[in-house]
């Protein structure tokens, strides 16, 4: 089936990565960064938004040392795969982290942020062996690489596919394409004074994963006894139920069991990385997650327990004590009307 993305304003054709983070104390090495544990600084509280449209989270930190602390600050993002998120490798299926407008505010007060990109092969940072080929880390913002890499003489390609830098997975036949991931961080110098909290606040529009169409209808079904795989993503990271399938069909068919010819399911996925709020001291004391749909008709499904529905479009939990183990990943459905449909 083949991936779409979707934008915050309109139905687009391609399609990109969709997973935040929580904040991290991070450190840098000759490799980059590496994310690391704090046991001065606690997280007193975490209020967290998300929709299709917007993500804004907001925290509250106290130092409890007695000198004033500084630390490199990481927000990561997700790592984008070889392969974006479509099989033929058009460029416009990775990411443009410039349109996440993303805003962060400390006490109030705007602050900078610097992007660090790293490639890695295997989990391996390669940044060093890129810069040797005179190669980009962010492959896809280089308009012509792709045609440099596939213009290499078949004897490169081949000793650079045995080095593993290069792959024709997910490529047009006959070509190849880089094989390495990128990790992205924004990151920021915080310092945390003793004794007082402070509060940082984030902003972006989510860059979301589609689909046109959708793997949840009663022929997908039909060879799993009328349910689910268990072992899907619908199950797995999703956390799809009986309600959630009950409200996808009251929408997708007919009384009479046929589907409906005015509607047309569209699937989007938007992730956070809840697990980097767990790298500060102790738990987070006070966590709150709202979800807004944005439409009363459209579907979301996530892993979360507690979860309870606060308005016609809103979603809300809030838990004291917080250990994040998982990240957030949430499914929204959203039928939209077919060419002649009401």
């Amino acid at each position: 089936m083949r991936r779409a993305l979707i934008g915050s304003m309109a139905w687009a054709a391609l399609a990109a990565p969709a997973a935040w983070a929580n904040d991290t104390q991070a450190s840098t090495t000759l490799g980059g960064l590496i994310f690391e544990q704090n046991d001065q600084i606690s997280m007193d509280s975490e209020d967290l938004y998300l929709s299709l449209d917007k993500v804004r989270v907001r925290y509250t930190y106290t130092n409890h040392g007695t000198r004033p602390v500084t630390l490199l600050v990481a927000f990561p993002l997700p790592d984008v795969p070889i392969e974006g998120t479509d099989p033929e490798w058009v460029e416009s299926s990775y990411p443009d982290w410039d349109t996440i407008d993303m805003k962060t505010l400390v006490d109030g007060k705007p602050v900078g942020l610097m992007r660090i990109d790293i490639a890695k092969l295997n989990g391996k940072d390669i940044d060093k062996r890129l810069k040797e080929l005179g190669w980009p880390v962010v492959h896809w913002a280089d308009p012509g690489f792709a045609a440099r890499l596939n213009a290499l003489s078949a004897d490169d390609k081949s000793e650079l596919l045995g080095e593993g830098l290069i792959t024709t997975e997910y490529a047009p036949e006959g070509e190849v394409r880089p094989a390495w991931t990128v990790s992205t961080s924004f990151v920021r110098t915080q310092t945390f004074p003793p004794g007082v909290p402070i509060t940082v606040e984030h902003s972006y529009v989510p860059m979301q994963g589609g689909t046109v169409g959708s793997g949840l209808g009663r022929d997908a079904r039909e060879a799993n006894g009328g349910r689910l795989d268990p072992e899907s993503e619908y199950i797995t990271k999703y956390c799809v139920d009986d309600a959630f399938l009950r409200g996808y069909d009251r929408k997708r068919y007919l009384p009479t069991g046929a589907e409906s010819e005015l509607v047309f399911p569209l699937e989007q996925w938007v992730g956070y990385a809840l697990r980097p709020g767990a790298n500060w001291k102790g738990p987070i004391k006070r966590f709150r997650l709202t979800v807004d749909k944005g439409e009363p008709e459209r579907l979301v499904s996530l892993c979360m327990d507690g979860i309870r529905k606060v308005s016609p479009t809103r979603f809300e939990v809030i838990k004291t004590d917080y250990e994040p183990t998982s990240d957030i990943d949430l499914l929204f459905v959203t039928f939209a009307p077919l060419e002649g449909g009401q």
